[in-house]
């Protein structure tokens, strides 16, 4: 996995060393991210890690109050973010050396600030969940120690998301595991338990075609057309007769698109 996605976004690696752990595209000027667990970049920080985070920062107003001392911010995409608390929230989610970051902040017509933090120490399980039909939107259900975050997102952002997130918690893991046995060695302390390895896992969304979105809003626009047709009857034919079962055939259509549609 970690092959092919350096592959498909930095066709020519610039570097061979193994503690890099993310590779991940700003979404300003699509150009690659390199970054260390604890914030240092691969090469030049002031040219790579240092640039994108200014990149982000102007693009996002009022992000920079939000991070924490040290934190930087690595990437972005526009997702829609499900949590139990705020429910679904179309936003970007923001990847730092710290956090993943559910974000958007709108001051006109009126302020509204949406923000909501995952610790990447906290994930436990990324499970990608992959639709059964052709849609546009994948999934990505995260399971940490605050509960349960789904985000819906386009297969590749969702995939190099997952990517990025599983990179960072090997470096910082890596690093936990050195200082601890610098340490050990260093004093004789007892050796820390270690860190509960992260769960991925793929999932194959199993539903009817028939209560698919695209079954129902064909189901919603044949019916638009027969009450379209109906009325066409009625105003050029004046009879009832004529106009009433299409009209009633269409209602129904719609009626049921609606029925289907709220209880996905």
């Amino acid at each position: 996995m970690k092959a092919s996605l350096s592959n498909v976004l930095s066709p020519k690696p610039c570097w061979t060393s193994q503690r890099a752990v993310v590779l991940w595209y700003n979404v300003g000027n699509c150009k690659p991210v390199k970054a260390y667990p604890g914030g240092r970049s691969v090469t030049n920080p002031s040219a790579s890690q240092a640039g994108a985070a200014r990149r982000i920062l102007r693009r996002f107003r009022g992000l920079q109050a939000h991070l924490q001392p040290g934190e930087e911010p690595l990437g972005s995409r526009p997702v829609i973010w499900h949590s139990q608390e705020h429910g679904a929230v179309a936003c970007d989610v923001i990847l730092t050396n710290r956090r993943l970051l559910g974000y958007y902040q709108t001051r006109f017509p009126r302020s509204r600030l949406f923000l909501e933090a995952i610790p990447l120490q906290e994930i436990t399980s990324l499970t990608q969940r992959i639709p059964q039909s052709k849609s546009l939107l994948h999934e990505l259900l995260i399971i940490s120690g605050q509960g349960q975050v789904l985000l819906r997102a386009p297969r590749r952002s969702i995939e190099q998301l997952c990517e990025a997130i599983r990179l960072l918690k090997e470096g910082a893991s890596q690093e936990r595991e050195a200082a601890s046995s610098s340490a050990v060695a260093a004093g004789g302390e007892e050796e820390p338990e270690r860190e509960p390895p992260l769960r991925l896992a793929r999932q194959q969304l199993v539903g009817s075609a028939e209560r698919s979105p695209a079954a129902i809003a064909a189901i919603f626009a044949c019916g638009l057309i027969l009450e379209i047709i109906a009325v066409f009857l009625w105003a050029t034919t004046g009879s009832l007769a004529t106009s009433l079962p299409p009209f009633g055939a269409g209602l129904l259509a719609v009626l049921t698109a609606i029925l289907v549609y709220r209880q996905r």
